[in-house]
């Protein structure tokens, strides 16, 4: 029992780690000449590297943007996921108190989870394993009662770039 507790904070601990150093823009990828998408409407932008493309969708239930990496046949494929949640923390809640009621409702329990700051703000980043890898999401309040959300599946050779893409989130 003790060494899953000890694993378990030290996944915690891990997590907070990189998410904090990617929080206070301590990147080591050079974004000097990176675009950056603008999303006028909900208050945020972020940067990507000048190679990715951006698609939009907006659907019946969150608005979705994907900033992906068109790739070689054989290569890894770089896909960040941004999606916007109307209305759904319609009590305002902290943003980590939403995603504890989330993840209760969902009987879900994440591998590891940490406080982080992106965007300026509280975010909850997470990390869970599944049949399409090791999937990381960070999710932070958006004008109240919307969630936005960052997800991408774990690549350790596009990790960097990943974390650079979120510290360079600001939301207005």
């Amino acid at each position: 029992m003790r060494n899953a507790i000890s694993a378990k904070w030290c996944a915690v601990l891990l997590m907070a780690t990189i998410y904090s150093i990617s929080a206070v823009g301590q990147s080591t990828v050079d974004t000097a000449h990176w675009k950056t998408y603008r999303n006028e409407k909900q208050g945020f932008e972020l940067k990507y590297p000048a190679t990715w493309v951006v698609n939009q969708a907006v659907t019946q239930g969150p608005e979705l943007i994907t900033i992906s990496d068109p790739h070689a046949s054989g290569q890894s494929k770089g896909v960040l996921t941004i999606a916007i949640q109307k209305n759904q923390n319609p009590s305002k809640l902290p943003i980590e108190k939403w995603f504890n009621e989330q993840t209760s409702k969902m009987k879900a329990t994440p591998e590891s989870q940490a406080l982080v700051t992106m965007g300026g703000q509280t975010a909850v980043a997470m990390e869970n394993t599944n049949s399409f890898g090791t999937q990381r999401a960070t999710f932070t309040s958006l004008h109240g009662s919307d969630v936005l959300s960052l997800s991408y599946t774990k690549q350790a050779e596009l990790e960097k770039t990943y974390q650079a893409m979120l510290a360079s989130l600001r939301v207005k």
